[in-house]
């Protein structure tokens, strides 16, 4: 076969970041496991010598294919990919596409909570010192669409599906900022989810990682921070230990001890890519949306969105972040819980929460975890939620939109999820102090 030809994968945002990324290169085909992928409409308007082959076709295109592009969202074990591999052909990623493509440093962060934060704060911590650098991968912009000539190197955040498919990546600084269960429904078990977060490492020149969570920690030889165990890099109490100077946590606009060691994370990635990162950068970076993020206040009641915890670690880590030990939370939990289990949020659930409220697919899984130690209550849709948990929080509680699950079963994303949370708290009614734009609490 003389000409070479490329199979994508996948027809959503990755799948079409690679086939612009190709176009005019070689000969592309492309398919996917769904009739209707989001993409589809785009790939025919506006790459037409691209070759979209029928969901049920894909075999015939294997025999036309020279290497295969799967995108994240198809599992190693898919019988495309496995079919691809038995073929003897070559299935690499977007990001590998990326890395043999990208000029200047490369920072890549993963983890099972926190990454997207930690990732943007990186890239402002960056533009603070005066480096341009593109901030994408598994959060807003496709890896391959930063590449430029004028960039000065590039944060990607990365996913457990984007690492199980590289084989090495040659990354300046490499991080894995936490480990806990998640994504059970693709994994056999958390030994295997945390082996494909621990692929960040395999070519990384230095590393970043929790001391606090041993799945997190690299291999002996890379030259690494360990975060709060390294005495310059640390949290202590009220102040951050940042390249050993103090500095006052309770000036970061990022809230809670687990923004704290976001933050912290974020300043020794930038130090170990030779950049020495900026604390007033640090101070004003508010978050991002549907993280910690209050919506506002009525009669005296905090509502915060926090839809992107869609796991038992990110749940967990929001009901200390809010927690006084005085059942000061009402929560509203549940949606698709990938096959985890909540057990674990049982200790802090008995310490700060006064009521479950619980919706979507596994809310009897949540209740048969928890009901025994919260008073729990299940509800139909959002509006639901937010009117019940109006009804029991008192003023000074916080209302916690904290799902513990993905959203699939009932919305396209998380973030539709927090938006439908947000206009629901906004239905309350007037009189309410709205808080500014942008602000994240603990």
């Amino acid at each position: 076969m003389n000409e070479s030809a490329t199979l994508v994968l996948g027809l959503g945002a990755t799948g079409y970041s690679c086939i612009r990324h190709l176009a005019g290169r070689e000969r592309l085909l492309a398919t996917d496991t769904r009739s209707a992928p989001p993409y589809l409409d785009a790939v025919s308007d506006e790459y037409p010598d691209v070759e979209v082959v029928d969901p049920a076709g894909w075999q015939g295109a294997l025999k036309v294919a020279t290497r295969v592009v799967a995108s994240p969202g198809i599992p190693m074990d898919h019988e495309m990919v496995v079919a691809a591999r038995a073929a003897g052909l070559a299935v690499t990623s977007d990001i590998e596409l990326f890395l043999a493509a990208a000029r200047g440093p490369v920072v890549g962060i993963t983890g099972t909570n926190g990454k997207s934060t930690v990732a943007t704060l990186v890239g402002k911590l960056f533009a603070a010192a005066g480096r341009n650098v593109g901030v994408g991968g598994n959060v807003g912009t496709p890896a391959l669409d930063l590449l430029g000539e004028d960039m000065d190197g590039y944060v990607l955040e990365l996913s457990s599906f984007q690492l199980e498919r590289l084989d090495r990546a040659p990354l300046t600084v490499a991080a894995i900022l936490n480990v806990s269960a998640d994504h059970l429904d693709r994994y056999s078990d958390l030994a295997a989810y945390a082996a494909a977060k621990q692929r960040i490492y395999a070519a990384a020149q230095r590393a970043v990682y929790n001391a606090e969570d041993p799945r997190t920690q690299p291999p002996r030889r890379i030259p690494s921070i360990a975060l709060n165990a390294d005495p310059g890099w640390r949290v202590d109490g009220e102040s951050l230990v940042i390249g050993g100077r103090r500095v006052d946590a309770g000036a970061l606009a990022l809230q809670g001890r687990h923004n704290r060691v976001n933050a912290l994370a974020a300043a020794a990635i930038v130090h170990q890519a030779g950049v020495e990162p900026d604390v007033a950068a640090l101070r004003v970076f508010r978050g991002l949306p549907h993280r910690s993020y209050l919506v506002a206040e009525v009669d005296g009641v905090r509502y915060v969105d926090d839809s992107k915890a869609t796991n038992v670690g990110a749940c967990l880590a929001a009901l200390d972040g809010f927690g006084t030990g005085a059942k000061n939370l009402v929560l509203i939990a549940g949606g698709d819980a990938k096959g985890a289990s909540f057990e674990a949020l049982a200790d802090a659930a008995r310490r700060h929460v006064s009521r479950l409220v619980l919706m979507g697919r596994d809310a009897a899984k949540i209740d048969a975890a928890l009901g025994d130690v919260v008073p729990a209550v299940r509800v139909g849709d959002m509006r639901e939620a937010v009117s019940v948990a109006s009804d029991v929080a008192h003023a000074g509680d916080t209302v916690l939109l904290s799902p513990a699950c993905a959203s699939f079963d009932m919305y396209t994303d998380f973030n539709e999820r927090g938006e439908d949370f947000a206009l629901e708290v906004r239905r309350l009614g007037s009189g309410h102090r709205r808080v500014p734009a942008g602000m994240s609490l603990p």
